[in-house]
């Protein structure tokens, strides 16, 4: 077929017409974006990203309400649901929900299960040429826009380079300007217009879709549901719970399976129809083993917010794998609406928060623990602290257990305070040295020897610290980065200050201040022991003839029975 520049160029003015015509609410927002973006770059201030973010995910939900009301009367919404954009985007709290749970959900969830449903199609084929739309779409308008922005940044910077005008301000402005309305704006306005295209379009089979479908992928996910199926068999003859994790391998299989058969929709060649027919079937086992993994791994650990999530997610893959056991109920609009409903009534009903939920299992998870341990008070409800004996250490499972619970109900001040502890970290004192470590970070004896044959310590600078300096120190430099050839350098075993000047003003090999400094200290890294309050604050300053040097951090690591310097970083120089 014979490729004609003005029929396609007529064909670009046409769609740009109809998208105008049909998303002006949309194009609008997009341009305000990307205007305001710009406007930001010039003056050279910091953009307000939650406001911004209105902006764009705004388009979005008028392309939402735009495809559901189509050109029927319910249109009229579509001019005035703008309105409610406007509080949210003056809302002082604004930033503040940006980066929490429900935002999150809102933006990465509920918004494209929305756009999925927008069209209504009960029809699973249709459903699925949809999906496909929406992806084609945006794939091809990304790979248009960034194509044509790749080559206009080719002709300016080589016209630049060969006028040479490539040092002019304008040209770097122009260039990053054009990227941000690329992204921003033509992107967004080609994707439409090619939704607009192709929205009644069916899709045909394609030759390479069938070969990785059926050849590849299919075979593999076949492959995989014998291996859940073995590890049931096991579970049966050994008569013991399954793993915890096994719930995330399950979800993942799962909705992996339930997309491929979706995908096979459009296909005129098949394999494994016998598979995908009975999958409801065949996965009734595997989702049994599901929740049996997800009960286990509650009953052990708490609910924790990713694990409400798991919970959500399972319930969703159920009522999916329930839906498809009857093939004229199986719908995928059902699937996703369900979805819609279970996501926003975790992210927006307060009794179903997910943060409090997890905070009150670990709360009563820390009471039952600390109960069985003897450490809970009945009267108070606060936790013992008493010296813990050796006998204890036949519990340190228990106490690894209790401290992970500490650690997490110590996010909420209030809740914590319940205890009558300060910090998590108090328990370790009450415990012996020898299950400090393995409660602490879950390490026992063999996994150090394993994982760190070599010993370290770790000396920091602690925030109330007071040193006394005397007046024959007559320049003072802090700020200092270290890696940063004008400021200080910490390479080939020496330390050097330049400090803006081309040879260095003081230079110190490492092997020198560290022997310097642990003979002032009195402290011995082979001790096994962390230094003292004391010898960590002489640790940390170092004093000779030219400089005192006060060190942030410092950190001694044993090899081959050297100490070395493995890191450090620089409070301040003091030069006389």
């Amino acid at each position: 077929m014979k490729w004609n520049l003005r029929e396609r160029m007529k064909e670009l003015r046409e769609g740009l017409v109809t998208v105008v015509c049909r998303h002006p609410l949309e194009l609008l927002l997009l341009l305000a974006l990307t205007v305001t973006l710009i406007v930001c770059l010039e003056i050279s201030k910091e953009p307000n990203g939650p406001r911004l973010l209105v902006l764009g995910w705004g388009a979005l939900l008028l392309l939402i309400v735009n495809r559901l009301a189509g050109r029927s009367v319910w249109r009229r919404v579509y001019w005035v649901i703008w309105a409610p954009l406007v509080p949210l985007f003056l809302w002082s709290g604004l930033p503040d929900w940006v980066v929490s749970g429900q935002a999150i959900i809102t933006l990465a969830i509920l918004t494209p299960l929305a756009l999925l449903a927008s069209r209504r199609a009960v029809s699973n084929e249709r459903f699925v040429t949809d999906a496909l739309v929406y992806l084609r779409s945006g794939v091809l308008a990304m790979l248009f826009a960034y194509v044509a922005y790749g080559l206009f940044e080719a002709i300016l910077w080589s016209a630049a380079y060969i006028f040479g005008f490539s040092d002019v301000n304008w040209v770097a402005h122009l260039s990053t300007d054009l990227l941000v309305v690329t992204q921003f704006f033509a992107v967004p306005t080609l994707f439409l217009m090619m939704l607009d295209r192709w929205e009644e379009a069916r899709f045909g089979s394609s030759r390479v879709l069938e070969v990785l479908l059926n050849w590849v992928v299919t075979p593999a996910v076949v492959i995989y549901a014998a291996i859940l199926y073995l590890y049931l068999l096991k579970i049966l003859f050994t008569w013991t719970l399954p793993d915890g994790g096994v719930a995330y391998l399950v979800f993942g299989f799962t909705i992996a399976t339930l997309l491929v058969k979706a995908l096979r929709l459009p296909l005129e060649k098949h394999t494994f129809d016998w598979f995908y027919d009975r999958f409801s079937l065949v996965s009734l086992p595997i989702v049994a083993l599901f929740w049996v993994g997800v009960i286990r791994r509650v009953g052990e650990y708490g609910l924790t917010v990713p694990r409400i999530y798991l919970v959500v997610c399972g319930v969703v893959m159920t009522f999916c794998i329930g839906l498809f056991l009857w093939r004229r109920a199986g719908r995928y609009l059902w699937v996703v609406l369900f979805a819609l409903v279970a996501f926003a009534a975790v992210a927006y009903l307060p009794a179903l928060e997910p943060e409090r939920a997890a905070l009150r299992s670990q709360t009563q998870r820390v009471e039952r623990i600390a109960a069985r341990l003897g450490r809970l008070d009945a009267a108070t409800g606060h936790l013992s602290l008493a010296p813990a004996s050796l006998a204890d250490t036949a519990c340190r499972k228990e106490y690894r257990e209790l401290y992970e619970a500490l650690e997490y109900v110590e996010r909420d001040s209030a809740a914590f305070a319940r205890f009558g502890v300060e910090e998590a970290d108090d328990l370790l004192a009450a415990l012996p040295e020898s299950m400090r470590d393995y409660v602490q970070w879950g390490w026992t004896e063999a996994a150090v020897e394993t994982i760190s044959p070599s010993s370290s310590v770790e000396a920091y600078l602690p925030h109330n610290a007071r040193f006394e300096v005397d007046g024959r120190y007559t320049r003072c430099y802090v700020n200092l980065t270290m890696w940063n050839p004008e400021s200080c350098t910490f390479e080939n075993d020496t330390l050097r200050f330049r400090i803006g000047e081309p040879q260095p003003v003081v230079e110190i090999p490492l092997s020198k201040l560290l022997q310097k400094q642990l003979a002032a200290s009195g402290f011995d890294p082979s001790s096994g022991t962390e230094p003292t309050r004391e010898q960590t604050l002489r640790l940390l300053d170092y004093r000779d003839e030219r400089c005192r040097i006060l060190f942030e951090q410092l950190s001694i690591e044993c090899r081959d029975s050297v100490d070395v310097i493995n890191s450090l970083s620089v409070h301040s120089l003091w030069l006389r």
